[in-house]
């Protein structure tokens, strides 16, 4: 039953983000989606680190709970509600930091052992991601020191941690379970193709808002 939720919801997920991508930022479609994508992500994080939990996979567990953490501290970015954003930030904020560190350590200690690879992937992944996680958590000092940050920073931190999400979910599925892909379909484009044009998207948009802003819906 929760593997069944994690594919159904990760489905989900890299549908509606898909199309959060395509549509007009700022639009109802572009909130709508986004929505469904950060609510799907949401649920197959949490069930894709439980489901890593119970079968000891280190690897797994620290990708869905990064997920975690972007995707709720990207969504919580630019939708400001009438509670102590403060106190989410900094528990989100202590999340990044030990699942970061965890990782890290786990890697580190992995490569002094001659360990090389973990659930079946390179031993240097986690240690990536626990950087990732790292990276988040430390900006979130200066976001939380701040209260509250220009459009500008908001639209920039938005972008960055959803994208990094959204390539963590299509990499996961693509690179990660590409046994799932029908054999004759299975080649560079259609495998590293969509990972490769998550990639590609999120950094136009962080050159844009970066650059411009987003005065009006694009």
């Amino acid at each position: 039953m929760l593997a069944f939720l994690h594919i159904l919801t990760g489905t989900i997920a890299l549908i509606s983000g898909a199309l959060s991508f395509s549509v007009t930022k700022g639009s109802n479609l572009h909130k709508k989606f986004g929505l469904a994508f950060v609510v799907s992500m949401v649920v197959m994080a949490i069930s894709g680190s439980l489901l890593a939990f119970l079968n000891a996979e280190k690897l797994n567990m620290v990708a869905g709970l990064v997920t975690l953490y972007l995707v709720v501290t990207a969504y919580l970015t630019v939708h400001t509600y009438k509670v102590n954003l403060t106190i989410i930030n900094s528990a989100f904020m202590t999340l990044g930091f030990v699942v970061g560190f965890y990782a890290i350590y786990t890697g580190i200690t992995s490569l002094i052992s001659g360990v090389t690879s973990i659930d079946g992937n390179p031993i240097q992944v986690i240690i990536v991601f626990g950087s990732i996680s790292v990276l988040a958590a430390a900006l979130d000092i200066r976001a939380i020191k701040k209260r509250r940050l220009s459009r500008k920073q908001q639209l920039i931190r938005h972008v960055w941690r959803i994208g990094t999400a959204m390539f963590i979910a299509t990499a996961s599925f693509f690179l990660g379970q590409s046994q799932a892909i029908p054999e004759p379909m299975r080649n560079t484009v259609t495998l590293a193709g969509p990972v490769l044009l998550v990639l590609g998207v999120t950094a136009f948009w962080l050159f844009r808002v970066s650059i411009w802003g987003l005065k009006r819906r694009t």
